[in-house]
């Protein structure tokens, strides 16, 4: 027999500590449920998928001056010198580098209709040369990669002719599957016709809701700023590049400062660097509060027991066995679990609700509630567990003591 209604009883001649107990429980069950979320869509951010071959690129900046300075042919000779290097196995020029948090960005269409309808979708914009996909890693899906005879190289605008897009940017423009071949429109008269899909590549800014809606161009800006993209062929190349890099093209021409030669894998570090320490920080605020949550009710189910003891002990002189003790305490926990619980998801969704509309966070996964409920109960009984046992033991004679 559980012995509700004694139970409740006794909980309402203590009605302080056990409003205590269910606040703690709700307002850490709403904490941990939206935290747990949050960290959750933070680790799936940064371990998305980018297409590329992470752990073997390198990037770097090179920043040309002097007026006498060509850039065309300092920028071919550079490329000729990185693809003879020991160890590489491609190298381009790219405008913009994925996950690197800048670049330029446009809208497009699949029709002129939806251009003059402002029904254009944003797109990251990729310029590079024919060795641009095969640097990235990127697998191709559909059609064919740049020929060296489309690359334009301008130090203006560059009205390309073919394009190559993502699987995720043809899907969205054109559902009905027919995008290789087809018209991509952009702003004014500009139309180029798609003669590629790759797989997947990711774009630049890893919060933008059109990551993995991108455009590659066979056009290289010729401009004092540039930046290249080096695939190494394993992870010792990368790093004897990444400290050679810079005086080999200095030593080439002194008429530049190359700057920030880094790997992907640091980029993506670099990039991700507050979401790693936004979970960082929640892991520890959830693991705090569960544990303050513990001991606190240990300390006030000890606290209860201390003012109950001669009861106990009369229930022990009337027959109660320590099972039917340690049973009464657990019983009264679950009680005050389930009523904090009851509080407690509805300040969950009421805390999703606010977190969403004050920082556009997403909707909390429904399934992390019934976790948390057990997880809850859990804790409770765990924390519950040795100050009843500690009542259990309460001797029969405590009744007695006091006639």
């Amino acid at each position: 027999m559980l012995e509700i209604k004694p139970i409740l009883s006794a909980l309402l001649r203590h009605k302080s500590s056990t409003l205590l107990i269910i606040l703690q429980i709700a307002i850490t069950f709403a904490v941990v449920v939206n935290s747990t979320s949050i960290i959750k869509e933070r680790i799936e951010l940064m371990s998305r998928d980018t297409g590329l071959v992470n752990d073997r690129l390198i990037t770097f900046n090179v920043n040309a001056f002097g007026e006498d300075y060509d850039h065309e042919s300092n920028l071919r000779a550079d490329l000729e010198l990185l693809r003879s290097l020991p160890g590489v196995v491609s190298a381009a020029p790219m405008n913009q580098i994925p996950l690197s948090g800048s670049g330029d960005s446009s809208g497009v269409a699949g029709s002129q209709e939806a251009v003059d309808n402002l029904e254009m979708t944003g797109t990251g914009m990729f310029h590079g040369d024919s060795h641009m996909i095969n640097t990235l890693g990127v697998k191709l899906a559909a059609g064919r990669l740049f020929t060296p005879e489309e690359i334009t190289y301008s130090r203006g605008r560059a009205d390309v002719k073919s394009v190559i897009i993502t699987q995720a940017l043809a899907d969205q423009i054109y559902p009905e599957g027919n995008a290789l071949g087809s018209t991509l429109f952009m702003g004014g008269d500009l139309k180029m016709t798609i003669v590629g899909i790759v797989e997947h590549m990711s774009g630049s800014w890893p919060s933008w809701s059109n990551f993995n809606y991108n455009v590659l161009t066979p056009f290289v800006p010729l401009r004092d700023f540039q930046r290249y993209l080096i695939q190494a062929e394993d992870q010792e190349t990368v790093t004897r590049l990444l400290g050679e890099v810079e005086k080999l093209l200095i030593d080439r021409n002194r008429q530049r400062v190359i700057t920030n030669v880094r790997s992907m894998d640091e980029l993506i570090e670099r990039i991700y660097a507050d979401d790693a320490a936004m979970t960082t920080i929640l892991w520890v605020v959830v693991i705090l509060l569960v544990l303050i949550t513990a001991l606190g009710i240990v300390g006030i189910v000890s606290f209860n027991v201390n003012q109950r003891v001669k009861q106990i002990g009369t229930r022990r002189a009337l027959g109660a066995t320590r099972m039917d003790i340690l049973r009464y305490f657990v019983t009264e926990n679950i009680l005050i679990t389930s009523l904090g619980l009851f509080v407690g998801i509805t300040l969950t969704i009421g805390f999703n609700v606010f977190l969403a509309e004050q920082f556009e966070m997403p909707e909390f996964n429904w399934n992390l509630i019934p976790v948390g409920v057990l997880i809850m109960f859990f804790i409770g009984i765990v924390s519950v567990w040795l100050p009843a046992r500690r009542a259990s033991k309460v001797s029969p004679a405590i009744a007695t003591q006091s006639i």
